[in-house]
Formats: structure tokens, C-alpha cells, sequence
């Protein structure tokens, strides 16, 4: 079963990596895996999401919100067992909030899968011809290995914007956060003896403010708005070999809701988050925090997200468990805040 996990892998990997005859459907798929343990285990539903550095890759306005520097990272081994995966997606950043609001943040992933095989050219013009004679048959010998991988540096920025609306006699004023943010990506590639380089932009904004002031109602929680454009330029990957994929673009819109509940002396937190890019998907997640433990569920595109997270003294240890078309796999990130 292994091997045949690692058969559908490797041309899993040939398919999006190369590309040469998919019409670009699948060029830079290493950047659709996600970021965050957090992030993962709510399904992905992160465009209206705050308090993560992670969410930086859902929407670049979140940045905005950060106000401690913080170094983040995930482990993600992907497809097989924890010690022995058969590729591994990792992930290393750091994000430092200047005075007068704005956010500047570094971050890198890196996809890579080893000892890939290499067979040779089948004999034969069809697998009849295969069939009926067994000289052309494949033996199964290696050529030889090689490797895949795939390297996204994003610089990003983000400013917020601080504005009062004032409700009225009746009322108090409205504080209304809007921050917007910007992420720079190189993209570098190097498959067997193919290499190649690309450029990509994502924007995005959010607005928050609190449904309790709005309403009058001091039980009500806060609500956020999110929309970003992934690879909003359709990000051109060019090959060596004369080749170029564009990477399509990427539309998030998502709603949140943070409700404190004050008998429990807890968070409730509720994300929904509209995915647009080769169809359309709407994804889930809730979490509730309590004393610096996090139990999140979500729905992704496609299965039940599960996870949980801890946080105490300056770090947040997050996990997710995931389900995907060919394994289970597994997701541990940790942000280190000071």
C-alpha cells in the first residue's frame, strides 16, 4: 500500500510540477497545502481570522492585528507515518509590528519528496501488445532517483487603519479596525534536471469592530470581514526548459465571530470562509478556548478537520488532524511570541 502511495505521489508531483500538458491547471500546488496548524484544523476558513502570524497565506491584512513579534514554524510530514513520510512541508517564518501600525513579516516553505524513481520507457505500442507478450513487460528495475522540490519566500506588509463612526445621541461611537496587507512571494523549483523561478502578489482587507457596541448589547461579541486575492497577477512560473505555468487566481471572502462566554470564563470562535478558485467551496470552523486550551473541528473542501492547540508562558502549540484523498496526515505548528 505504501508503494502505491508513493506510485500515485510521484505522479502527483510530475503532474504539478512540471505541467507540460495540463494547461497550468495545477502550477504551484505546493502553495495550496496551507499554513498554520490552527488554520488547518478549522478547515481552512481563515480569510476573517486574527491572532495567528500564520494567517499571513489566507489574508495578508491579519498582519495588521499582530501586536508581538513572534517566530513561527510547522512540522508536516505528508503522506506515510510521522518518522518515515513520504515528503515532507515545512514552514519557518518571523513577524515584527513597527510603531505607528503597520506589520512586517518574513516566511518560508519548502515541499520537497526524495528518492522519487525512475523507470524506463515501456515496450510495446499498447498494453494489449504488453499483455500478450511477456518479453515487453515492465520488470520493475530503477533507473535511478530523483527529488522534487519547491521553495515560496514571502515578504510581506500590513498597515491598519483605526476610524470612529459615530452611531448617534443614542449611542456610544463605533471603533472599527481595517487593516490591509500585501505579500511578495519568489517562487523557486527544482525538479529532477528542470528548474524554475516565478513572482507572485497577494492583497487583502479586513474589517472588525464589535457587534456589542454596535447593537448596545455588552454580551454580543466582535465580528470581522475578510477578502484577499491570492496570486492576484496569475503568477507565471517559467521553466528552463522554455515552459510557463500561470498559477489562477485565488478569491477568499470570509466572516468571523468571537463570542466570549462569561459563565465558562471562554472564547467561542466561529469562521466561515467562501474558497473560489478552480470551483467553489465553503469551509468551517469553530474553536473554544478556555484557559489557554484550544478544541477546534472544520470542514474543508472536502472531509471533517479536527485539532487542538495549547498555549502557555509566550508559545502556542498547535495540531491538526486532516484527512486527504490519499492518507491522513498530520500537522504540528508552534509560534513563539516575545
Amino acid at each position: 500500500m505504501k508503494n502505491l502511495k508513493f506510485y500515485i505521489l510521484s505522479l502527483a508531483i510530475l503532474s504539478s510540477s512540471i505541467n507540460l500538458f495540463a494547461g497550468g491547471r495545477y502550477a504551484g500546488a505546493s502553495m495550496e497545502l496551507g499554513i498554520g496548524a490552527r488554520q488547518l484544523a478549522l478547515g481552512g476558513a481563515a480569510a476573517a481570522m486574527n491572532g495567528s502570524a500564520e494567517n499571513f497565506y489566507y489574508n495578508p491584512a491579519s498582519l495588521g492585528l499582530i501586536s508581538k513579534r513572534s517566530f513561527q514554524f510547522m512540522y508536516a510530514p505528508t503522506f506515510g507515518s510521522l518518522k518515515d513520510p513520504m515528503a515532507f512541508y515545512n514552514y519557518i517564518g518571523f513577524t515584527y509590528p513597527l510603531k505607528g501600525g503597520g506589520t512586517v513579516a518574513f516566511n518560508w516553505t519548502r515541499f520537497s519528496a526524495d528518492d522519487i524513481p525512475q523507470y524506463p520507457e515501456l515496450k510495446g505500442s499498447s498494453f494489449e501488445e504488453r499483455n500478450n507478450d511477456i518479453t515487453l513487460r515492465p520488470d520493475g528495475t530503477v533507473l535511478g532517483y530523483f527529488k522534487d522540490t519547491e521553495d515560496v519566500y514571502y515578504f510581506s506588509f500590513a498597515k491598519i487603519m483605526k476610524i470612529v463612526i459615530p452611531l448617534g445621541w443614542l449611542y456610544t461611537d463605533l471603533p472599527v479596525d481595517i487593516p490591509f496587507g500585501v505579500n511578495f512571494k519568489v517562487l523557486r523549483q527544482k525538479l529532477f534536471d528542470a528548474s524554475a523561478t516565478g513572482m507572485g502578489i497577494d492583497i487583502g482587507s479586513m474589517i472588525r469592530f464589535s457587534l456589542g457596541t454596535l447593537f448596545d448589547k455588552k454580551y454580543l461579541g466582535d465580528f470581522s470581514v475578510g477578502l484577499s486575492f491570492s496570486d492576484i497577477t496569475q503568477t507565471s512560473i517559467i521553466w528552463n526548459t522554455d515552459h510557463q505555468d500561470r498559477v489562477q487566481r485565488t478569491i477568499l471572502f470570509g466572516l468571523g465571530y468571537n463570542q466570549y462566554i462569561k459563565f465558562l470564563n471562554a472564547d467561542l470562535n466561529f469562521y466561515w470562509t467562501q474558497y473560489n478558485k478552480y470551483e467553489k467551496h465553503h469551509l468551517f470552523g469553530t474553536e473554544i478556548l478556555y484557559h489557554g486550551i484550544a478544541i477546534r473541528t472544520g470542514i474543508n473542501q472536502t472531509d471533517l478537520t479536527f485539532g487542538a492547540g495549547i498555549h502557555f508562558w509566550k508559545t502556542l502549540i498547535d495540531y491538526a488532524f486532516i484527512p486527504t484523498d490519499l492518507d491522513k496526515v498530520h500537522r504540528l505548528s508552534c509560534s513563539i511570541q516575545f
